[in-house]
C-alpha cells in the first residue's frame, strides 16, 4: 500500500484527529500538574511520573484508536488454504492494517526507548550520597550594597560567606557556596543561559530555597535585612526582622543574621563543620579574597598576600591551607610539611577542619587510602564545588587507579554548558574523564568527548589524551592525521612532544616500525634547531634505540640533576646496551643510595623501569611494589602506560600493583 493512500485513509478515518487529542492533552496535563506539584507538596518527580506513563500509555491508545474506531470498517477476507478452501477462524490483514501496525511498532520502540531514558536519568543514576539524608540545595546570593559606597561591596560577600558556613556547618543540605556561585556565574555561557547571574544560578544549579539580602547605612548604623525563597524565587517563604550593628562593625550584623536564618531552618545543632569557628577579621578577609583572585597571575605575589592575610588573622585557617598546599604543588614537600604540624598544634579543630588537615597528611605520608577517604568526605559535603569535584576525579583515577568511579563524579556537573576559557579546572576534568574511557576500554566514548578540540588553538594535553585513545581504539590514520595538522606548530618543543608521546604509545602497542616513523620525524626537526633541547632530544633518541647518540645527552641531562631518576634510569639502561657494565653499575648503585624522604616512589619506579629493560624480572616488580607503597601516582605514562613496562601487564604480580590502594 502507498503511503499516500494509508494518509489519506488515516484522515478519513480521523485517526490523527484522535491521536492529537491525546498529545494536546497530555502536553496540558503536564502543564497543570507541573503548576499545581508544590502547593500540594507532590515529589519534584511527579511530572516525569506523569510523563513516563503518558509515553507508556500512547501504543496502547494507538491500538485503541484501531479496535474501537478502525477495525470494525475494516472488510475482511477469508484466508484460503493451497486448495482454495477457507480456513476456519483466518482473515487475512488488509495491507492499511499491515502498515498501521508497522508504525504502531516503530512508535512503540521510540516511546519505549525514551522511558528507559527517563527512568535512568531521574531514579537509576548512580551519584555519591550527599552529605545531607535529602537532595536539598539552598543556595546564598549576593547581598546588594545599598549604602552607595562601593568600598563597601565586601561586606556583603562576607556575609554570604559566613551564612554559607553555617548552612554547611549544620548539615542543612548540599551548600552552594560563594565560590560556587561565582564559578558558576562566570563560566556559563551567557548564550546558552541568558539573564542575569540569578536567573543563571536558578536555572542552572537549581537550588530548592535561596537566600537573598541586602543592606544600607542609616545614620551611623548598618541595617541587614534577609530573605528566604522558593527556587523560582516567585514566593517569599520567611522574611527576617531587619538587623542592626554600628557601621564600623559588620560582623555584628553578619552574625546575628545568621544565627536567625539558622534558626527559621529549625536543625538541632551538630558538632561544628565550618572551616572557620569565627567570621575572621575583615582585614584577614579582604587579604585573602584578594590572593585568591591572583592564583592564576603571580606565584610570588599570590603567596606574598596570603602571607599578609594570615598576619591580619593568626586564627584563620583557610588562608594557612592555601599556603600549605601551595608548597605542595610548588614539590616543596619538606616546608608543606612543617606549615602542617605548626596548624595542628593550633587548639579548637573543628571536624571539617581536621578532616582537611587528615587529607593533606595522608598526602604528605604518600597514603592514598586514607586520603581518598577524607577527600571522599570533603566531596559529599560541596560535589558543585568545581575543584573540589576535580579533585575527586583526580584521586579516583590517579591515585586509586579505579577508573570506575570517575564517571558518576563527572556527571554531578554539567560541562556542556560552561565555558572552558574561563575555567580553570574544566580541562583537566575532561582529561581525566577521557583517561578513565581509555582504562575501561571505551575508546569511542573518549574521542567524542576530545574530538571537538583537535581544531582548536591549545589544549596540548586533551590532544595527547585524544592521540592515545586513536591508537588504542587502532584507529592510527586518524593519530596521523591530527599529527599532521598539528606540525604547523612553530614551537618545536610543544610539537616534539606530542611527537614523542604518540610515539610511545605505538611502542606500548608493539607497533615500533610506526613508533620509528614518528621519532625519525621529530630527530630531523630537533636536528634543524641550532641548540636542540636536552627533552624530548633523549628520550627520542633512547626509544628510537639509537643509544650511542643518545648517551652523551641523557649524561648531559642527569649530571644538570641528580634527583631526575628516570632519566638516569634511561641512562643505566644505555650503558647497558653500549656494553659499559661498570658505568652502568656504578650508577645504579648512586641512584641506590639516593633514598631519601618525600620522593613518593620516584626512585624505585626509575629502577623498576631500569630492570625491567635488562631482564630483571623480580627486581622490577619489587621496586614497582615499592614505588606505589610509597605514594607514586598512576600517573599518565606510568605503569600500565610505561611501554619499558610491557612485557609484565597481564601478570598476577603487576595487577597487584594496580590495585595496591583497592
Amino acid at each position: 500500500m502507498k503511503l499516500s493512500k494509508f494518509i489519506k485513509e488515516c484522515r478519513e478515518h480521523h485517526v490523527f484527529k484522535s491521536l492529537s487529542i491525546y498529545i494536546v492533552s497530555s502536553w496540558v496535563l503536564l502543564q497543570v500538574i507541573d503548576i499545581i506539584a508544590d502547593p500540594l507538596g507532590f515529589s519534584g518527580k511527579v511530572v516525569a511520573y506523569v510523563l513516563i506513563g503518558l509515553l507508556a500509555g500512547f501504543p496502547l491508545y494507538i491500538y485503541g484508536v484501531w479496535k474501537f474506531q478502525l477495525a470494525h470498517s475494516e472488510k475482511k477476507q477469508v484466508e484460503l488454504d493451497e486448495l482454495g478452501v477457507p480456513v476456519p477462524g483466518k482473515v487475512k490483514k488488509s495491507p492499511f492494517q499491515k502498515l498501521y501496525f508497522s508504525f504502531m511498532g516503530i512508535i512503540g520502540l521510540i516511546c519505549t526507548g525514551m522511558v528507559l531514558y527517563l527512568i535512568n536519568l531521574n531514579f537509576v543514576q548512580p551519584r555519591f550520597q550527599a552529605l545531607n539524608d535529602t537532595d536539598d540545595k539552598i543556595a546564598v546570593l549576593k547581598f546588594g550594597n545599598l549604602t552607595g559606597d562601593p568600598s563597601k561591596d565586601l561586606i556583603g560577600e562576607m556575609a554570604v560567606d559566613w551564612i554559607i558556613h553555617g548552612i554547611t556547618r549544620n548539615k542543612l543540605g548540599q551548600v552552594i557556596s560563594p565560590q560556587i556561585i561565582d564559578d558558576y556565574s562566570r563560566v556559563i555561557r551567557a548564550s546558552i543561559v541568558p539573564g542575569n547571574e540569578t536567573t543563571r544560578v536558578t536555572n542552572y544549579l537549581k537550588p530548592s530555597r535561596i537566600i537573598e539580602g541586602e543592606y544600607f547605612k542609616k545614620d551611623n548604623k548598618l541595617i541587614f535585612q534577609a530573605a528566604i525563597t522558593d527556587e523560582q524565587m516567585n514566593r517569599t517563604l520567611i522574611s527576617f526582622e531587619p538587623v542592626e550593628c554600628d557601621s564600623e562593625s559588620p560582623l555584628d550584623c553578619i552574625e546575628a543574621l545568621n544565627q536567625r536564618i539558622l534558626g527559621y531552618l529549625k536543625i538541632e545543632e551538630k558538632p561544628l563543620e565550618s572551616l572557620e569557628e569565627h567570621p575572621p577579621k575583615y582585614e584577614a578577609y579582604e587579604l585573602f579574597r584578594k590572593a585568591k583572585a591572583m592564583l592564576l597571575d603571580s606565584d610570588s605575589l599570590y603567596l606574598a598576600k596570603i602571607n599578609e592575610a594570615i598576619a591580619a588573622d593568626p586564627s584563620y585557617f583557610e588562608p594557612k591551607t592555601y599556603r600549605l598546599l601551595y608548597y605542595y604543588n610548588q614539590g616543596s614537600y619538606q616546608t608543606a610539611d612543617s606549615l602542617l604540624q605548626e596548624i595542628k598544634k593550633e587548639s579548637g579543630m573543628y571536624y571539617r577542619q581536621q578532616m582537611i588537615l587528615n587529607l593533606y597528611q595522608a598526602l604528605l605520608d604518600g597514603n592514598f587510602r586514607n586520603a581518598y577517604k577524607y577527600q571522599q568526605e570533603e566531596y559529599n559535603i560541596t560535589p558543585l564545588h568545581l575543584e573540589t569535584n576535580s579533585n575527586m576525579m583526580v584521586f579516583s583515577l590517579q591515585l586509586l587507579n579505579k577508573p570506575e568511579g570517575v564517571d558518576s563524579i563527572f556527571r554531578e556537573i554539567d560541562m556542556r554548558e560552561l565555558d572552558l576559557a574561563n575555567c580553570p579546572w574544566c580541562e583537566n576534568r575532561l582529561k581525566i574523564k577521557a583517561l578513565s574511557d581509555i582504562e575501561l576500554g571505551r575508546y569511542t566514548s573518549a574521542i567524542e568527548l576530545l574530538e571537538g578540540f583537535a581544531q582548536q588553538d591549545g589544549f596540548w594535553d586533551l590532544k595527547k589524551v585524544l592521540l592515545r585513545a586513536y591508537v588504542r581504539a587502532g584507529m592510527t590514520e586518524k593519530a596521523a592525521g591530527l599529527i599532521q595538522n598539528l606540525r604547523i606548530i612553530t614551537d618545536i618543543s610543544v610539537r616534539s612532544d606530542l611527537e614523542l608521546f604518540v610515539a610511545m604509545e605505538l611502542l606500548r602497542e608493539g607497533k615500533q616500525a610506526e613508533a620509528f616513523g614518528y621519532l625519525d620525524t621529530t630527530l630531523d626537526a630537533l636536528g634543524e634547531t641550532a641548540n636542540p633541547l636536552d627533552y624530548p632530544l633523549g628520550e627520542c633518541l633512547f626509544y628510537r634505540e639509537d643509544f650511542e647518540a643518545a648517551e652523551p645527552v641523557l649524561i648531559r641531562r642527569y649530571a644538570a640533576d641528580s634527583t631526575d631518576f628516570n632519566t638516569g634510569a634511561l641512562l643505566a639502561i644505555t650503558y647497558h646496551r653500549n656494553g659499559k657494565p661498570e658505568a652502568e653499575g656504578a650508577l645504579v648503585r648512586s641512584m641506590e643510595n639516593r633514598q631519601a624522604p618525600y620522593q613518593y616512589g620516584e626512585l624505585h619506579y626509575s629502577l623498576a623501569q631500569y630492570y625491567a629493560a635488562t631482564g630483571r624480572r623480580q627486581e622490577c616488580l619489587e621496586n614497582l611494589l615499592k614505588a606505589i607503597s610509597e605514594g607514586h601516582w598512576y600517573e599518565t605514562g606510568a605503569f600500565q602506560n610505561d611501554p619499558l613496562l610491557r612485557d609484565y601487564y597481564q601478570s598476577d604480580e603487576f595487577r597487584r600493583v594496580l590495585t595496591y590502594w583497592h
